[in-house]
């Protein structure tokens, strides 16, 4: 007796893990996917990025940071040049007679389950980016504003750009518009500081009108304060400011509210000692007059006078009275 089992389709099916639909599918586009379906598909093989890229339509360069991707979720093991799955860990095995032990407290708190933080969120490919703008219309919406909001028809490239922060890093659309147009209004209209800036709110949590317009705001004041110390300084052309920078000239103008006279009496007590100008030590110097409550020149003029004649004091001399000289002597 025997039995034909006929599996019909199934005889090309291959294993996909589940953990790539549970965990992998959230942030990953396009192109990591059919790198991973076409590589499961070849597996215990070789495999050139060539035969990868024809395979999958996607470009050669994009291949090692997909495969990397997975590989950051824990569905792959890399090793030099070799993929494989994550080796599974051994059972700990028992004491044959294990000691009795007391059982600490438990920790209150929970443990997050660790997952893959896009860090550089990949840009969908040109045939995906085509496809979806034809049937988006969402996506068609944003590419018309965004147009009109700087000047010129977008490229592909240009348009993977707003798809990838609408969908892969979900921000809504009215975000993104006032992204587009807070970017023009400080003269960076241009694709990659949208993406940049777009990246950011993203992984900040920026994700409503009134997150973005407070962004906005902020930014714009730390800009203006950057401008203050900037005039004050008697800097020309200085160019986009550090993030540390902003913070300093932030603190300096709107927390501790120093005036531009202030700012530059710093800034050449900094030049005269060290030669340059150095933030940090700018910041130094301000930080003791804020401790010591000088808001103005004349404070700080009446404080240095004051420590010059306490040093110039000569010591106070011990005076006795009469009596006291007796019995000193007497002793």
């Amino acid at each position: 007796m025997s039995v034909t089992i006929n599996l019909g389709a199934w005889r090309s099916v291959f294993a996909v893990p589940s953990q790539i639909v549970d965990e992998g599918l959230k942030y990953s586009d396009g192109v990591k996917l059919k790198v991973l379906l076409y590589v499961l598909r070849h597996a215990d093989g070789e495999l050139e990025y060539k035969a990868i890229s024809q395979g999958t339509g996607v470009n050669v360069t994009d291949i090692p940071e997909a495969l990397d991707y997975w590989v950051s979720l824990g569905i792959l093991h890399k090793d030099g040049s070799h993929y494989a799955p994550p080796k599974a860990e051994a059972p700990p095995v028992p004491a044959a007679e294990p000691e009795p032990v007391i059982e600490p407290e438990p920790r209150q708190e929970e443990v997050s389950k660790p997952r893959f933080t896009v860090a550089k969120p990949q840009k969908p490919d040109y045939v995906f980016t085509a496809q979806q703008l034809a049937v988006d219309e969402e996506l068609k919406y944003l590419v018309s504003e965004a147009q009109s909001a700087l000047g010129k028809v977008l490229s592909n490239a240009d348009v993977s750009t707003l798809l990838m922060l609408k969908d892969t890093c979900g921000l809504p659309l009215d975000v993104i518009l006032m992204l587009i147009h807070y970017a023009v209004s400080i003269d960076k209209g241009n694709m990659r500081t949208i993406e940049k800036l777009g990246v950011s709110w993203a992984d900040e949590g920026v994700n409503s009108v009134e997150a973005a317009d407070n962004k906005i705001r902020l930014a714009t004041q730390r800009t203006k304060c950057y401008s203050i110390v900037a005039t004050a300084f008697g800097l020309k052309n200085a160019g986009s400011p550090s993030k540390k920078q902003l913070d300093y000239c932030s603190t300096w103008v709107t927390e501790w509210k120093f005036s531009p006279e202030m700012l530059r009496e710093a800034y050449e007590r900094c030049v005269d000692a060290k030669g340059e100008m150095k933030f940090n030590y700018i910041d130094g110097i301000l930080r003791r007059w804020h401790a010591s409550g000088i808001r103005n020149l004349k404070e700080l003029r009446e404080s240095e006078q004051k420590k010059t004649a306490e040093k110039k004091e000569p010591p106070r001399s011990q005076s006795y009275d009469i009596d006291q000289l007796d019995e000193i002597n007497e002793m």
